[in-house]
């Protein structure tokens, strides 16, 4: 069984109450719900959070929901901890599952023909993990980070800050979108696998992450336009 899980706490101070607040008609989260249940590779979908409006519009949009702690609601809270309360819930339920399809709440731009390619991507390569990733027009590569005496330092070496593009390796960034793996190896690995591990690409267009209210405008603008361009 392939099963969708939307991690969503009620928390933000970036955006207070962004997983519902309405997107094009839509609370935030619908967004994410609509794409997992629009997927037929997809047997069900799950919303995990401590919120009690966030499970009540989940609910009310076909998604199934999981009461999660406040000890895995907090700022420092991880995602693999809460996955891993997720795969014993089920456990309890008798729900046996094959592989996880995390989906970020803040990743509405995210499709089901999105989910579909990365499942198609993550069968064709026998893969553990199939995570979703975009190439930033900036390369990390180039980037610099700060050693204890305060100097620059390349972060990849200390020649790639100085290297042309085209000459360094191709970095790719996850933009939180979807993760795919297999449970068992959730398992084995104690977390997210980080063996056997293939990229599912997509435009840094449809990457975004909503944390503020210039990336909710950003995907609004971006949603009205895929409206109106299949009306």
């Amino acid at each position: 069984m392939r099963i969708a899980l939307i991690t969503a706490r009620g928390g933000s101070k970036g955006l207070p109450g962004k997983n519902i607040l309405p997107l094009m008609d839509i609370p935030l989260i619908g967004w994410s719900i609509k794409a997992a249940i629009e997927s037929p590779l997809v047997d069900a979908c799950y919303v995990s959070s401590d919120d009690d409006d966030i499970l009540k519009v989940s609910k009310e949009l076909g998604a199934k929901i999981i009461q999660r702690p406040d000890a895995l609601a907090q700022d420092d809270s991880s995602s693999e901890d809460v996955i891993a309360h997720f795969i014993h819930c089920m456990q309890e339920k008798k729900i046996e599952i094959d592989e996880l399809l995390l989906l970020q709440p803040t990743s509405p731009v995210r499709t089901s023909e999105h989910i579909a390619e990365s499942i198609y991507e993550f069968k064709k390569q026998g893969a553990d993990c199939v995570i979703s990733v975009f190439e930033p027009r900036h390369s990390p590569a180039k980037a610099y980070k700060q050693d204890a005496d305060g100097c620059l330092k390349g972060l990849l070496n200390d020649s790639a800050p100085y290297t042309a593009r085209q000459k360094l390796p191709r970095a790719f960034q996850p933009n939180g979108a979807i993760y795919l793996f297999k449970v068992s190896a959730f398992i084995r690995e104690k977390g997210i696998p980080k063996n056997k591990v293939y990229p599912y690409f997509m435009s840094e267009a449809d990457s975004i992450d909503i944390d503020d209210l210039s990336d909710f405008e950003m995907a609004e603008s971006m949603l009205r336009k895929r409206y109106e361009t299949n009306i």
